[in-house]
């Protein structure tokens, strides 16, 4: 993988785009009944989280409501319409992306260019003159020419022509990783036409036991999509779909499918600001920011000792042809404390001694995750859809509401600074010292609560720590808190001013 570091000494590669008939297998009966009571059982359970007919199918505010998309597609699948188009080439669908993109582009550009910015340093947009206006359009084609691969050529996905959509590499990953008949996790992101791996899985068969079967394939997916492709869902036995809810409605449905020794599809960049945050890309200078990551996958993971075998889709010549890669396992249980950096060096050492907490644990395992995942994201700006909802996802605000004291002011601060604390992991962290200083300036504002004049006037409504680094973060807080003391303060008050700075220097 290429460094991402931009140091100078090494240059960042982004790949730039190159501009049947439905097969049946037949089925057991016995099997087709046990699909059909899951199925039903899985229905009752997620009947309210699935769409109906009056549903608003609205998934970003900034766009149209997707809801007459949706329900044409369900036309077109449930008739049977989709077969005309097996061999029809797909470059007449480009060319209507093509037309309409301009027309869509204004909506969202201007948050689409402020990630892309943040991204990518504007030395190397100017470096390979890269027109983020460019961009913006073929995000927007890549979002619709998704939406017709879906309608018009993956229901014609069949074991005799799934190698002329798609080509696959690390299939012996997944292989290895069903022997162990305890089901398989399979973290991708929102990447290319992230429904080919699952659909490149449904015509493979794997060997257990001297027995041949079909590999099973389960999806966690949102209302919209589990509509989108529920006429999908029908023409194959060896598909599942849960809809996505709390983990407390999850929880059991991916267990059982997991005791089936089936391979379970878990989004990693389906991600909320509630969730713990680790390095977008640990040991790369420029993406050490931290990033929410579902918890989720770990849970499973250190629960049952399940196989997680990353995965993502790059599109080819077009949106229906991808290459599908799986990576080589990821188990946190057989990681070489040797082959590791120092700083994840002494953690693993830490897991494996059975010393580290369980919120850490989770953390380090999505670390190296987004080690395998997050490249690609960079390495295909336009393909990757959650560039989108990344500030929006991310946020992590200390909220300031009528604050008219020093008292509320501080409090405010340290109570978010601590729960950053809470809800991030980084390698290498002093987070025992850290909280420390932090108790001790808790205990040191006291001293303002009942100032009379400790007042302030704070007009500023937040401030923004998400997609920082924890030093950075704190920092960015810090340097905030002490511009704004008055001269009373700094005068009667200066070990705020001595705890403040050893707090930042911890980070150092």
């Amino acid at each position: 993988m290429e460094d991402l570091s931009f140091d100078g000494k090494s240059d960042f590669n982004i790949v730039f785009p190159s501009f049947s008939k439905p097969f049946y297998l037949k089925r057991n009966s016995q099997k087709k009944f046990t699909k059909i009571i899951e199925m039903s059982i899985m229905a009752v359970k997620n009947r309210e989280r699935k769409l109906d007919k009056n549903s608003s199918m609205k998934v970003h505010k900034n766009f149209v409501d997707y809801n007459v998309f949706f329900r044409f597609t369900h036309f077109i699948q449930s008739t049977g319409k989709y077969k005309f188009f097996e061999r029809k080439n797909f470059l007449p669908f480009r060319v209507l992306t093509m037309l309409l993109g301009p027309l869509i582009i204004k909506k969202g550009f201007s948050t689409l260019e402020k990630t892309w910015k943040f991204l990518y340093p504007p030395s190397f947009l100017e470096k390979h003159n890269i027109n983020l206006k460019r961009w913006g359009l073929q995000i927007i084609s890549y979002f619709l020419e998704s939406f017709f691969e879906i309608v018009f050529y993956m229901p014609n996905h069949s074991p005799k022509n799934i190698t002329r959509f798609i080509k696959m590499e690390g299939f012996e990953h997944i292989e290895a990783a069903l022997q162990e008949k305890k089901g398989v996790l399979v973290p991708m992101i929102h990447l290319g036409e992230m429904y080919h791996p699952t659909s490149a899985l449904l015509r493979k068969t794997v060997t257990i036991d001297n027995k041949t079967q079909k590999v099973e394939v389960v999806g966690i997916v949102s209302p919209e999509n589990e509509f989108l492709l529920r006429q999908f869902l029908k023409l194959w036995d060896n598909v599942f779909a849960i809809v996505t809810g709390k983990f407390s409605d999850l929880e059991k449905d991916i267990e059982t499918h997991l005791k089936q020794n089936r391979v379970v599809f878990v989004l990693h960049d389906y991600f909320n600001k509630y969730q713990n945050r680790v390095p977008f890309i640990f040991g790369k200078k420029k993406y050490d920011f931290l990033i929410p990551c579902p918890q989720l996958l770990p849970y499973f993971h250190y629960k049952s000792g399940i196989p997680v075998v990353p995965s993502v889709s790059i599109p080819q010549k077009d949106m229906s042809r991808s290459l599908v890669k799986f990576y080589p396992p990821i188990n946190m249980r057989e990681l070489d404390p040797l082959k590791e950096p120092p700083l994840l060096k002494e953690d693993i050492l830490k897991l494996h001694q059975g010393k580290m907490s369980q919120r850490h644990k989770n953390s380090l395992l999505a670390l190296k995750i987004n080690q395998v995942l997050y490249p690609s994201a960079l390495e295909y700006p336009y393909y990757w859809q959650m560039v989108y909802t990344l500030f929006k996802r991310s946020q992590f605000r200390i909220q300031f509401d009528n604050v008219t004291s020093y008292f509320d002011f501080f409090t405010i601060l340290l109570h978010r600074l601590e729960q950053f604390m809470e809800k991030t992991y980084e390698p290498g962290r002093k987070d025992k010292e850290i909280f420390k200083v932090l108790e001790k300036l808790t205990e040191e504002i006291e001293l303002l609560r009942e100032d009379p004049k400790a007042k302030i006037i704070f007009r500023k409504k937040y401030i923004e720590i998400g997609l920082l680094s924890s030093k950075a973060a704190f920092n960015k807080a810090v340097s905030i808190a002490l511009a704004r003391r008055s001269n009373y303060i700094r005068k009667q008050f200066p070990n705020l001013k001595v705890l403040f700075l050893e707090l930042v220097a911890l980070f150092d």
